[in-house]
């Protein structure tokens, strides 16, 4: 992260007016700057500048010493902006060693028409050869440079502060612990697991986090300490409102159906689990699939089970939260999603109702489009470019665009239907299977229910069988109904202790239930009610997936 960081800054040094970076860091870029003037290639620094070729603005105390930071009185006629950056553009003879002005926290003074103008004016300067030597500008801000105003950007270079990689992580936890955690293989195996667990995080994250639990676990590396490394971690990515790291322990032994989905899934887990050998051999790294059905048909469950399955963590964007009210800010949104998903690599993104993002509304007019073209070609980008192994999992109750459907975007496209009779059986089995661990401990009088096949005939509706999600809504009324009847005579059993055998399911229990909320069940299959008055009638949700599954042939997720 760090070597990458310098880089950049040293190519942008060299060929732009104007660099931003958009983060609060300035610790770090402090850090990164004073190496870089102390860097020397022959009698010059890797730059061409000297250590006195630096000056520093802050907002509040006016022109300050860069390594001290104190007021500079020889110069504090450069207590006001406007006078230091007139002078800064005219290259004023004040300044005949600074080659670079560093301002930090300048984005509120960014949005002063006059300041922009000057900025411009030095950026137009520039690109005229004015200055014969190396002048630029370096602007340090948490605000992303979408808040900025587009006749600004225009001359900016962005360099961004990136996670720092496995190797940082790595010799930083080393030096706080000592060399001792490498005693065995045991330390060892201890050591990779928390620096995967702080994957993702910037490096002062990492470093609060580390002092943070290494003083509760008296300065050792132990499973504890990486546990609560862990929940820090989802604390730190929380806070961002878009992504957050997903608890799970759903197995594709829990999914009901999806047999072709299941399997194409444990081929990649294989590839995944095995990165290093299958990069050897140029063979390509998983992207990941998209799933489009019917709310309730087990696409959630399938993305926890992939990552439960991979090992790996488990990363949900909420796409409702990408969507900014101002100019710049939903594509930031996304840029930091994705970079964040990156750094925590390996993992799986699972990017649920993905079509509420990229959707739009199938006219190429209006700003609502513009915005989606634009965060959809950044995002089908990243999918085609990215290097790193995030696994994504992607899944839509809706229509997608047609740019998502082409081979190359995800790995494959899945369709998931209603499940069919033996299908509901199975999810039925599993769903009870889960509560009750044995049949001795159950509620469900199993001569009658048998494997479930029975009970289920009746579950279907006018597109076709209850949804998984719909079938459990069938066994929580049949729970809550038999038990409250077993409240009500309760009189019968006296003060006896409660006992599975006290109540005993049927399969009539499950038929009743199926008829009270049949018509609801069908309601929502049939999707959104259309009135009948209008002209032109609109296609259900299930009806334009069909469409579409015909369309372009969409693997069957059953098989």
């Amino acid at each position: 992260m760090k070597s990458e960081f310098k880089n950049q800054l040293i190519t942008g040094i060299k060929t732009s007016p104007i660099i931003y970076i958009p983060h609060f860091h300035y610790s770090f870029v402090d850090e990164v700057i004073t190496e870089l003037l102390g860097m020397h290639s022959g009698n010059t620094s890797i730059v061409g500048l000297d250590k006195n070729s630096i000056l520093e603005f802050d907002i509040s105390q006016g022109l300050i010493d860069f390594y001290t930071k104190e007021q500079e009185k020889d110069l504090d006629i450069y207590s006001n902006l406007m006078t230091y950056l007139r002078d800064i553009v005219d290259y004023n003879s004040h300044f005949n060693t600074e080659k670079i002005f560093l301002f930090k926290n300048f984005a509120e003074v960014l949005q002063d028409n006059k300041v922009i103008s000057l900025l411009n004016l030095f950026a137009s300067k520039y690109e005229n050869g004015f200055y014969d030597d190396l002048v630029t500008i370096i602007i340090v801000s948490p605000e992303p440079i979408s808040d900025l105003p587009l006749s600004i950007q225009k001359f900016m270079t962005v360099i961004d502060i990136l996670p720092p990689n496995v190797d940082e992580i790595k010799t930083y936890l080393i030096e706080c612990i000592g060399d001792n955690c490498l005693s065995n293989s045991r330390a060892k195996k201890d050591v990779d697991e928390m620096v995967r667990t702080l994957q993702g995080l910037q490096m002062y994250e990492v470093k609060q986090t580390l002092k943070t639990v290494l003083s509760l676990t008296n300065h050792r590396l132990s499973r504890r300490a990486i546990s609560l490394a862990l929940e820090e971690k989802k604390r730190i990515v929380k806070k961002s409102g878009i992504i957050e790291i997903i608890d799970t322990d759903v197995k594709f032994e829990d999914v009901g159906g999806l047999q072709r989905l299941q399997e194409d899934l444990k081929v990649k887990s294989r590839i995944f689990s095995n990165l290093g050998d299958a990069v050897k051999y140029n063979i390509p790294i998983p992207k990941g699939i998209l799933i489009i059905g019917m709310p309730g048909c087990g696409k959630s469950m399938i993305a926890q089970a992939t990552a439960n399955k991979f090992g790996v963590s488990l990363l949900r964007l909420d796409v409702s939260r990408l969507m900014g009210k101002y100019v710049g800010e939903s594509e930031a949104n996304l840029r930091m999603a994705l970079a964040t998903a990156e750094a925590a690599h390996p993992c799986v993104l699972w990017i649920d109702e993905i079509e509420k993002a990229f959707a739009g509304s199938n006219n190429s007019n209006g700003d609502n489009d513009m915005l989606v073209m634009r965060m959809m070609g950044h995002f089908l980008t990243w999918m085609q470019e990215r290097k790193t192994p995030v696994y994504i999992v992607a899944t839509a109750n809706d229509v997608m665009r047609p740019e998502f459907m082409r081979k190359g975007r995800f790995d494959e496209v899945y369709y998931v239907n209603f499940p069919e009779e033996a299908e509901r059986a199975e999810i039925l089995r599993k769903k009870i299977a889960k509560r009750y661990s044995t049949q001795k401990d159950s509620l469900f009088d199993f001569s009658d229910v048998g494997d479930c096949t029975s009970v289920v005939k009746s579950m279907y509706g006018e597109y076709g069988g209850f949804s998984g999600s719909e079938i459990e809504c069938v066994l929580n009324m049949v729970l809550e109904d038999k038990f409250s009847q077993y409240l009500v005579s309760k009189d019968e059993f006296r003060d006896e202790e409660f006992k599975p055998s006290m109540i005993k399911i049927t399969r009539r229990d499950f038929e009743v239930a199926v008829e009270k909320i049949k018509g609801s069940v069908m309601s929502n299959q049939k999707g959104k009610k259309i009135n009948r008055d209008e002209l032109i009638r609109e296609k259900t949700s299930i009806e334009r997936i069909r469409d579409m599954q015909s369309i372009y042939n969409f693997v069957n997720a059953k098989g």
